[in-house]
């Protein structure tokens, strides 16, 4: 894939690295008929684009975005191209785009034409503060994996989803198989009263209260860390 600020060109998978299926291992699928309702979460899709239902997006706004942005994703006829502007954490930017070619793969014809940025680190950055008055109308659409009550940024479903390697996580579907083999092995009545968490904990005060929770000699809260 391209990593220097100029590069354009089509995206390339290392399929030894995030294994790609066959095609005719994909299943084909159509957006829903005029019979179905859309589900419960399209709502969320609606309020995190709410800011530009009046105004519209325009390249100048999405190019707006490009001091901010990790990576920028392009899809042209079903084709998808992108532009790499800084150095992204582990291989987020595989992911994000590995998503990206699912949707092409499983709805062949289906998807639109995009233009999208996208911020691959941990916290939102559009802030609402700095887009009020006459600025409100040059918002930067930026998709990013979460966002806040003070924050414009767009949220996509974490790279996690299609998997983590660098901590071995398996993509989703595989990982909920395995999550389901495990629960049927031990009942929950007949588990050890520990919980396990790990992360980052600059990411939000309620993780800092977790560190509280160590085990150490004066005491056992349960909680393992």
């Amino acid at each position: 894939m391209p990593s220097t600020r100029s590069s354009t060109s089509p995206l390339k998978i290392n399929c030894n690295f995030t294994t790609c299926p066959a095609h005719d291992q994909v299943t084909n699928r159509t957006f829903g008929s005029s019979s179905e309702e859309c589900p419960e979460y399209f709502k969320w899709i609606h309020e995190d684009l709410s800011p530009w239902k009046d105004t519209g997006i325009t390249l100048e706004m999405v190019e707006s975005a490009d001091k901010l942005a990790y990576i920028r994703i392009v899809v042209v006829k079903g084709r998808v191209y992108l532009k790499k502007f800084k150095w992204v954490f582990q291989t987020r930017d595989v992911f994000n785009i590995w998503g990206i070619l699912q949707l092409l793969r499983l709805y062949p014809g289906e998807l639109p034409d995009l233009d999208i940025m996208f911020e691959c680190g941990d916290m939102p950055v559009i802030k609402k503060s700095d887009y009020q008055g006459s600025d409100a109308a040059k918002i930067p659409p930026m998709f990013h994996y979460c966002g806040s009550d003070s924050t414009f940024d767009i949220t996509f479903p974490d790279w996690s989803f299609w998997g983590w390697p660098e901590l071995q996580i398996q993509p989703w579907e595989t990982l909920k198989e395995q999550l389901e083999k495990g629960n049927h092995k031990v009942k929950w009545k007949d588990r050890v009263p520990y919980a396990y968490w790990k992360g980052n904990i600059w990411t939000g005060q309620v993780r800092q209260h977790l560190v509280k929770c160590n085990v150490s000699e004066k005491q056992d809260s349960g909680l393992a860390t």
